[in-house]
């Protein structure tokens, strides 16, 4: 679900003229949120890396590296 409360299959079913409709509205009344983050210069943090030290055996780096559990080779 995003920000605005749409959900994916929603945002896959808009069409363009939806599309520019909302944007027209943000236009006149943009996201809470979004103002916020601009007023208050808010970033996402970046996505933390597996710790070592709380992964000795190294396993949650190769599963966060092979997600799917296939190794392809290149």
């Amino acid at each position: 679900m995003t920000a605005c409360s749409y959900t994916p299959a929603e945002i896959d079913e808009m069409t363009l003229f939806d599309v520019a409709n909302l944007f027209a509205y943000w236009r006149e009344t943009p996201p809470a949120h979004e103002i916020l983050k601009c007023v208050y210069r808010i970033a996402p943090k970046p996505a933390a890396e597996p710790n070592a030290a709380g992964d000795p055996s190294g396993i949650g780096a190769l599963i966060a590296r092979f997600p799917d559990g296939q190794v392809k080779q290149t």
